[in-house]
């Protein structure tokens, strides 16, 4: 599995009502990977993909994204950043992205499934 295929695995779960935007924009360095909308509002992603967490875990992000993802939160959006793995997520929130967040705090892709619903529904 891939950073791709992840993101899709994720994606496919999610209730038919919640909109999904695969970004892909070669102009604008930085943008997250993936645009989510739904009636209660939307949010956006940033994936990372790794084959297995380690025991901390910093996502690695370009100074764009960082700057992106930065300014978004701090005018009051949704913004977030997963790191995924084939057993295990991380989900950093609230600027947590700029450090390391240990695999204790991970969840399975079932509950991120879960989590990304419930912001959306």
């Amino acid at each position: 599995m891939n950073e791709s295929g992840f993101i899709r695995a994720v994606n496919k779960k999610l209730p038919n009502d919640i909109y999904v935007w695969k970004v892909s924009d070669r102009f604008s360095a930085g943008v997250p990977d993936t645009y989510y909308s739904s009636p209660k509002g939307d949010l956006w992603v940033e994936w990372k993909f790794l084959k297995s967490l380690t025991r901390t875990v910093k996502p690695h992000l370009s100074k764009l994204q960082q700057q992106w993802l930065n300014n978004r939160y701090d005018e009051g959006r949704k913004v977030f950043v997963v790191v995924g793995s084939p057993t295990d997520c991380l989900i950093y929130q609230d600027k947590e992205w700029m450090q390391s967040k240990p695999k204790t705090q991970s969840i399975s892709r079932n509950e991120l499934i879960e989590w990304l619903t419930t912001q959306l529904t």
